[in-house]
């Protein structure tokens, strides 16, 4: 009998180290990986994906392709379900922010951000414009409130990338920190924002630096207030909303996460795949060519700062009665 069970631990000692060299033998990954962006092209999530896809494909990072998917609508929220309809089995990812809570807050998702995503690596940290077009007679951020004083509540329109996203928090921000009602106006992606503006659409518009940089080198917008809370030393020149007396902060992070349930070994795989890409030459210039700053925190440390912003912008919501009673 003891003989017997010897000999089944052995077959069981094997087999289990046969499926742990299949991992690291490359087994996974054995087919094609997508990642869901939520937004449509043009955005600053789909430009770090890409930026992302690009490097892994040039240096060879992983032995299958990697498909960029956009799935916009929703505010972000569409193509984030679509990733979690997958099997949690490493082969479908999206991106995190701080629309995933609020949508939940809000009772308008299924998921529960606690179990329902497994959180990878947080990659950038991106700060917040807000911007007029170059013609505009708004120059600051003492224009811009004059303005709607003068014409009345929602008479100055801002354009955002989506609903409960960090544009539109940004935009309750800036109502409560100037005690004035901006209209904001939702669309599916940062190129279309700034689109519209330039069209005219908008009056003014929230955008990340890589996001309006071309049309700011262009001389086609001008910055009205930065809204971190300090002056970017990657903007000397730009005053930021607070100096200019109105406490607004927009600050916003883009991250990578797969569906709640994938294994340890495939969110591993995936923070050494995501940390040698940020460590390559392309990325490093990707970050100075788009204004962004290193935002990398994984797995653990990642989902904390992932609670934290749960926290904040329930307390917002709560305060605002968004929340779902």
């Amino acid at each position: 009998m003891k003989k017997q069970m010897w000999i089944v631990f052995l077959i069981l000692l094997i087999l289990g180290s046969s499926a742990g060299l299949g991992f690291a033998q490359g087994k996974y990954p054995s087919r094609a990986i997508d990642i869901y962006v939520p937004y449509a092209p043009g955005g600053g999530t789909d430009i770090m994906f890409r930026n992302i896809e690009k490097i892994i494909s040039q240096y060879k990072l992983v032995p299958q392709p990697v498909n960029i998917v956009n799935k916009p609508g929703g505010g972000g929220s569409i193509g984030k379900a679509v990733c979690l309809s997958k099997p949690a089995d490493g082969y479908s990812f999206t991106c995190f922010d701080v629309g995933t809570v609020a949508h939940q807050i809000q009772g308008q998702v299924k998921w529960d951000y606690r179990k329902d995503f497994a959180y990878i690596a947080r990659m950038v940290s991106d700060i917040n414009f807000i911007i007029v077009r170059a013609d505009s007679p708004i120059n600051n951020a003492k224009d811009l409130v004059e303005a709607i004083k003068k014409k009345g509540p929602k008479s100055i329109s801002l354009g955002g990338t989506a609903t409960l996203g960090p544009d539109h928090f940004g935009n309750i921000e800036l109502n409560r920190g100037t005690k004035q009602q901006f209209n904001y106006v939702p669309f599916n992606s940062g190129g279309e924002v700034v689109t519209n503006l330039l069209g005219g659409h908008t009056d003014a518009a929230w955008a990340n630096p890589n996001e309006c940089i071309g049309q700011l080198e262009a001389k086609q917008v001008k910055v009205v207030g930065v809204c971190t809370e300090k002056r970017s030393p990657l903007f000397p020149n730009y005053p930021t909303m607070r100096e200019q007396g109105y406490d607004v902060i927009s600050i916003q992070t883009r991250s990578f996460v797969a569906k709640g349930g994938t294994s340890p070994e495939v969110i591993d795989y995936w923070v050494q795949v995501l940390d040698k890409v940020r460590k390559t030459p392309e990325w490093k210039k990707y970050l100075a060519d788009a204004l962004l700053e290193d935002g990398w925190l994984v797995k653990g440390d990642f989902f904390k700062d992932a609670e934290n912003d749960y926290k904040n912008i329930k307390s917002v919501m709560d305060e605002l009665g968004m929340s779902k009673k």
